[in-house]
């Protein structure tokens, strides 16, 4: 299946969500003790998966609960890592409180040789709201080719959407439908986009191609919480 244009042309804009009240649900009281109670036992934060098996619900819906509950600010995560919930001592007030906003994985794309543009609904994460002003979307990586910039197989890159780029700024780019992520560069002669490994060479877009920027990427995730619809619920 190839990207719908349409659908890349014009993708969801991100809004945050109201700021809720600072009582708990049941549900969240139950999940806020049980990773009181598990840090404190074992000295580090719990995981999404233990935090789930202690409570016998799924991995998503304990998600769910601690993204509601760093909403009212009882919690801290640092993104991108396991173990990093931080239990804060008093509530945040709500002028403190980070908004967060989903950002839709909508496919795959290469960083290696282009490959066939492939649109997949792969879930959403969570990312504050201050990154991902405007309109934004997330790829997972396929390839090596931009290892030296930190960007690696299987990492998550978040992509704000435009239609141009600046020289030196990594976007994700159709070359005749088919999809790469790399560093852009347009000289004398025409369009370079540059790998950030030396194993590979650079990618001359030639007359007549038809290049289109999708978007620049502006952050890198490494191993994420993927909230899917899959029965499983969370990818890694």
């Amino acid at each position: 299946m190839r990207f719908n244009r349409k659908a890349m042309d014009a993708p969801k804009k991100n809004k945050p969500g109201p700021v809720k009240s600072v009582g708990l649900t049941k549900a969240q009281e139950d999940t806020f003790a049980v990773i009181c109670r598990l840090k404190e036992q074992h000295g580090v934060a719990p995981t999404v998966r233990e935090i789930a098996a202690e409570r016998g619900v799924s991995a998503v819906s304990a998600l769910e609960i601690i993204q509601q509950l760093e909403a009212k600010g009882y919690l801290r995560r640092g993104h991108g890592k396991a173990r990093a919930i931080e239990i804060l001592d008093q509530p945040l007030k709500s002028d403190q409180i980070p908004h967060i906003v989903p950002i839709q994985v909508i496919g795959r794309v290469a960083a290696g040789h282009p490959i066939l543009a492939i649109q997949d609904d792969l879930g959403e994460f969570c990312v504050d709201a201050s990154l991902a002003r405007g309109e934004c979307f997330a790829l997972q990586i396929c390839g090596d080719s931009m290892v030296d910039i930190g960007i690696h197989d299987k990492d998550y890159v978040v992509v704000r959407s435009q239609p141009t780029a600046m020289n030196g700024e990594v976007v994700v780019a159709l070359i005749d439908d088919e999809a790469t992520c790399k560093t852009f560069y347009q000289t004398l002669i025409g369009v370079e986009l540059r790998h950030e490994n030396p194993e590979h060479e650079v990618i001359h877009v030639k007359k007549g191609q038809d290049l289109r920027i999708l978007g620049k990427v502006i952050a890198i995730r490494k191993t994420v919480e993927v909230k899917t619809n899959a029965a499983n619920g969370v990818k890694q």
